[in-house]
């Protein structure tokens, strides 16, 4: 993630630490040897109330056949509050669909986790609201796609938009901080300032722009991802209108996710409107490192397979059956796993030599393998000219593919 909101206007929200994912400096007493601790993302049921188009987890009507079971499930949450995780995001599926969730967020509060939510918003009426707070849920991810007519085409539901404000303006009532989380595209990029504005006048705390991810049904919609043209258009109107909002006192907290050239594409810009100010977030740039799959992000998925990051449902790094959580992530026997924690090298050439690589970090593994079938291939949601990473030569040799 990138804190447009923070970096541009110096917006803090008071969870920048685990936001930029800092890695835990090595303790002599830690049983995991230093490990990166990360964020991990649960998803509790593949069941879904809906089908997305862009769905990454290729949610189901109903739930997979060998979901892990709640007494299963606390064992893997008493594994992550050993391990020292920051935060568990409970997912899907629709997490919610899931009888249990409600048992298991309660639990995983009982024993000082971080909880967060993950939802489409359908399933979250009054009642529900309540029971939500009751447990002790702070923090909603819900999930907004455009106006009326495009989130409900796109989500394969009439009504369900406003279905998803209703539950925006419950938990809102209920003091449970919302972020709002837009997918962009072609097909909707045109809403992102509705998204802004439905955010302002609907108190949301946090609005999550994400680019698309190749993964799952995602993985169909490749042919209308934004163009480079369009992506710079869009991120350049989220900068703007960022520094709208905190100029008329209405610090919305905004994010970019999934495409770290946007980091090297804010650096530019403040390189030229403030050049003292960018020397300083270029140095907490460099400290986060960019892209931070199979270090401080991490996913289960229904059936308790591990992967690098919540868009890599097509390669297990372990199953918490078989193996604790923590032993599968601090003893990185997975080859892309080992991989990811020290990839620069096996990076493609042009990723290597260019300037903001400490900054984004080679972006996102699984979109350059749907794209190109090389898992440590070129993402093709770089939208940066050769010119603006000063490529120094073109004549380093391509690497030998990795196979793992």
């Amino acid at each position: 993630m990138l804190s447009v909101s923070n970096l541009l206007c110096n917006h803090a929200a008071g969870n920048e630490r685990l936001r930029y994912g800092h890695l835990d400096k090595s303790d002599p007493a830690d049983p995991f040897h230093g490990a990166p601790r990360p964020v991990v993302v649960w998803a509790v049921t593949k069941a879904c109330n809906l089908r997305c188009v862009h769905c990454y987890a290729s949610a189901t009507p109903g739930p997979a056949p060998d979901e892990l079971s709640f007494e299963e499930g606390t064992r893997v949450l008493d594994d992550l509050k050993a391990f020292g995780i920051p935060a568990v995001l409970f997912s899907g599926g629709e997490p919610l669909a899931r009888p249990d969730t409600l048992e298991l967020i309660k639990y995983a509060a009982s024993i000082g986790l971080n909880c967060t939510l993950s939802t489409n918003g359908l399933l979250i009426d009054d009642a529900m609201a309540d029971k939500l707070a009751a447990v002790g849920l702070r923090y909603a991810g819900i999930s907004v796609d455009g106006v009326r007519d495009r989130h409900d085409k796109l989500r394969g539901l009439q009504g369900a938009y406003d279905g998803t404000l209703a539950a925006i303006d419950r938990c809102r009532a209920r003091n449970i901080r919302i972020g709002v989380r837009f997918t962009v595209h072609a097909l909707n990029m045109e809403d992102l300032d509705t998204i802004f504005d439905m955010c302002l006048e609907h108190d949301v705390q946090r609005l999550c722009v994400y680019h698309l991810a190749y993964s799952g049904r995602g993985g169909k919609m490749q042919k209308v991802d934004l163009t480079g043209d369009q992506t710079r258009q869009v991120v350049d109107r989220i900068f703007e209108r960022t520094r709208q909002c905190h100029e008329e006192n209405r610090p919305l907290e905004v994010l970019t996710v999934d495409n770290h050239a946007d980091a090297a594409y804010l650096l530019m810009q403040l390189k030229e409107s403030d050049p003292e100010r960018a020397k300083e977030v270029e140095a907490r740039l460099q400290g986060t490192g960019g892209n931070r799959s199979g270090c401080n992000i991490a996913a289960i998925d229904p059936s308790g397979n591990v992967h690098y990051d919540q868009f890599s449902w097509h390669y297990d790094c372990g199953n918490v059956r078989q193996q604790p959580f923590s032993a599968i992530w601090s003893e990185a026997t997975d080859p892309r796993l080992a991989i990811l924690r020290n990839r620069k090298e096996l990076l493609p050439a042009k990723c290597q030599e260019c300037r903001f690589v400490g900054v984004c970090n080679g972006n996102l593994r699984t979109r350059a393998e749907a794209a190109t079938g090389d898992w440590l291939g070129m993402d093709p949601s770089c939208y940066l000219t050769d010119e603006e990473t000063q490529i120094l030569s073109t004549n380093i040799e391509e690497r030998v593919p990795v196979l793992a």
